[in-house]
C-alpha cells in the first residue's frame, strides 16, 4: 500500500491551521484572513491545541513512512527536525521563530519528498 502522500497532508494540514488563526501567527494573519480562514477565528483554541499538533505528528509519521518508499534521507531528516522544532517551540513557551522555521521546513520536506518519488518511480519504470 503506498502511504508516500501522508507527509504532504501533513505539512499542509500545519500550513493551514496556521493560516486559520491569525492571532497566534502575526505572518500568516494576512494570507488567512484573505484566503477566508478568519472564520475558523472561534474554534482557535480547539485548533492550536488539538488539531496543529496532530497535524505534525502526521507529518512525522508520513515522513517516515515516506522515507521507507524513496530511501531519501535528506527529505525526511528534514522533515523530522522540522517537525521537532514546531513541537519544541509550541510546548516550550511558544516561540514563534522555532515554528516558523518548522513549518516551512515541512513544506520544504514535502516538495522534496514529493520530487524523491517522481524520481524514484522514473527509475521503477
Amino acid at each position: 500500500m503506498k502511504l508516500h502522500y501522508i507527509d504532504r497532508i501533513g505539512a499542509a494540514g500545519t500550513f493551514i491551521t496556521a493560516l486559520a488563526c491569525p492571532a497566534c501567527w502575526p505572518l500568516f494573519a494576512t494570507l488567512g484572513s484573505a484566503l477566508g480562514l478568519g472564520i475558523l477565528l472561534p474554534w482557535e483554541g480547539i485548533l492550536m491545541t488539538y488539531v496543529f499538533p496532530a497535524f505534525v505528528v502526521v507529518s512525522i509519521i508520513g515522513s517516515t513512512l515516506s522515507y521507507r518508499q524513496h530511501k531519501e534521507v535528506i527529505p525526511t531528516l528534514i522533515g523530522i527536525v522540522s517537525a521537532a522544532l514546531i513541537l519544541i517551540g509550541f510546548y516550550f513557551g511558544w516561540i514563534l521563530t522555532l515554528m516558523y522555521i518548522g513549518i516551512f521546513g515541512l513544506l520544504a520536506s514535502a516538495l522534496l519528498s514529493h520530487r524523491a518519488h517522481r524520481e524514484h518511480s522514473k527509475l521503477c519504470q
